[in-house]
């Protein structure tokens, strides 16, 4: 290192840097002294030799200021304690009593109040230290490609819950109109986006890994509405769609940190320390004990990643808007996902040059295989939204007439049109399953089960889905043997995510059997993983 160098940007001093750090910003908090963010908390360090020849290392920590009274009389009702409490309500408790996490969850209120004291006692002590996630689950992308999910222990989702709901004011606020993504912790950025429109979602599958995924769906379906009723109106005749290659795995944490304390109050910066201590480390079994300084978890609960990953564009989201006005185009994002609505198809080189360069300043790139140029009416065909509307309203799904209406235009689209669709048609199966399917004549119900019963679905499904699916296929003339359908299945499939699901299905419908087999299999699994064989 060099004389003068701060000491969080050398790798060996990192988490020291961090847990100092910690407690000074907690004392001062404690105490009521405020840190002077003027320079904010720095470290610096000078060498000179000792007698033995070594070269000693000293440290400062600057500066402080006391508080006037009258300014912490508002806090001085609310402890520590009580702070960290507040937020582990039947929200929270909620999120995990309906998945099926292959994690120890406390039970009764007397475990998870002692769990909570725990964290609490651990974090205000500074003895805190992120785990290694417990297990991960592997998901199927498309074409064998493994998707790793990490599950995190209940002491760490507790911890990164906490920081990011005492983070809300900062990460929930200053949203760029036709942005989505930052639903889930609170509501307080759910009721900004919600006064926009108010309409059902579509019922998709990706909202599985999150602590609230009526929430993901209903913003979705959110974005969905807006997006095409703008179309609607004729008033632009293109759509640029792209979204961004590898985007949480590409979040510099270094600057996403920089601006989280730009914008926060000073007695939050013990926690803006605690949230990036845990990011920088939680990947330890893959990072060693170098910090992670890059990318952001994708963990079975993901919404506090989503919400700093949706803080992470909202610069980006100010720049576009602009440049996209600037020639009378309308910009809408969701995640990553990105839309352009324009009349101009000859001005599109010209945004993505501006795009692109802006999107490199944060480290992020355009996934240029998803760049994809609409004319309105290909992408409506594209996106079947004339099948949608027939249920554009709440409780649709169970008037018979509609679900005949919305089954007929589903079966008259050609297969190999079908798989052209968007995402190859599964988003109108996912609304069909939760319809009443049990109104249409046996043929149609037939037809409609057998798809619902395909490898391709049964592998995408929640224990959820599994289950109404299961209530189906118990409705047909011939059911075929559930049980034995997943347990094929399972044995095929090498991406766990499918076996967990199926087996908390198992659990769920008290089928012993079929939960022994999954359970072997997972095992099974686990020891190909652990062992690099391959079956």
């Amino acid at each position: 290192m060099n004389k003068g160098e701060p000491l969080a940007n050398h790798s060996a001093g990192f988490e020291a840097f961090n847990r100092i750090v910690h407690l000074v910003e907690w004392t001062a908090h404690n105490r009521k002294i405020r840190v002077n963010h003027s320079s904010k908390i720095e470290m610096s360090y000078s060498n000179y030799p000792a007698k033995n020849g070594h070269i000693k290392t000293s440290f400062k920590i600057y500066t402080f200021q006391k508080v006037p009274s009258k300014i912490m009389k508002k806090d001085v009702s609310i402890s520590p304690t009580d702070n960290f409490y507040r937020w582990f309500n039947r929200d929270f408790w909620r999120a995990f009593s309906n998945k099926r996490l292959p994690i120890e969850i406390p039970k009764t209120k007397e475990d998870k109040d002692k769990l909570i004291k725990k964290v609490c006692s651990l974090v205000l002590s500074g003895r805190y230290a992120a785990n290694i996630p417990e297990t991960e689950l592997i998901n199927n992308k498309g074409y064998g490609v493994a998707r790793t999910i990490p599950v995190f222990c209940m002491e760490d989702y507790c911890v990164y819950y906490f920081c990011i709901k005492e983070l809300e004011d900062v990460l929930c606020v200053d949203r760029t109109p036709n942005t989505f993504g930052g639903w889930s912790l609170g509501g307080k950025f759910r009721q900004k986006e919600k006064n926009e429109i108010e309409i059902e979602c579509e019922n998709t599958d990706y909202g599985r890994y999150s602590f609230n995924p009526q929430a993901w769906t209903q913003a979705f379906g959110e974005f969905n509405s807006l997006l095409f009723s703008q179309l609607e109106q004729g008033i632009y005749s293109h759509v640029l769609q792209f979204d961004l290659s590898n985007f949480y795995d590409s979040v510099r944490l270094d600057t996403l940190e920089r601006w989280i304390r730009e914008e926060s109050d000073s007695e939050k910066g013990w926690i803006i320390t605690l949230l990036f201590y845990f990011l920088n480390h939680w990947n330890r079994r893959n990072t060693g004990l170098h910090p992670q300084t890059v990318g952001l978890p994708q963990d079975a609960l993901a919404d506090c990643s989503r919400i700093l990953a949706n803080y992470y564009l909202q610069k980006y989201d100010k720049f576009t808007a602009g440049v996209c006005e600037k020639v009378e185009a309308l910009y809408f994002r969701y995640a990553d996902d990105q839309m352009i609505l324009l009349n101009c198809p000859d001005k599109i080189d010209g945004l993505l040059l501006l795009l692109t360069r802006q999107l490199d300043r944060y480290g992020l790139r355009v996934n240029q295989k998803k760049v994809h140029i609409w004319e309105t009416e290909e992408l409506k065909k594209h996106r079947c939204r004339d099948i949608q509307a027939i249920f554009s309203q709440q409780n649709d799904n169970k008037d018979e007439i509609l679900v005949r209406q919305f089954v007929d235009a589903y079966l008259k689209i050609p297969e190999n049109d079908l798989n052209k669709t968007w995402n190859s048609g599964t988003p109108l199966l996912n609304r069909l399953l939760w319809a009443k399917l049990e109104s249409l004549p046996s043929d149609l119900f037939e037809i409609i089960a057998i798809r619902l019963t395909s490898e391709k679905f049964i592998c995408m499904s929640d224990h959820k889905k599994l289950k109404r699916i299961h209530e189906l296929n118990d409705k047909r003339a011939q059911p075929i043997n559930f049980s034995t359908h997943l347990k094929q299945i399972g044995e095929k499939s090498v991406h766990n995510a499918y076996h967990h699901e199926a087996l908390a299905f198992a659990i769920l419908t008290k089928n012993h059997n079929l939960q022994m087999y999954l359970e072997t299999r997972l095992n099974s699994l686990k020891q190909q993983m652990d062992t690099h064989e391959i079956c």
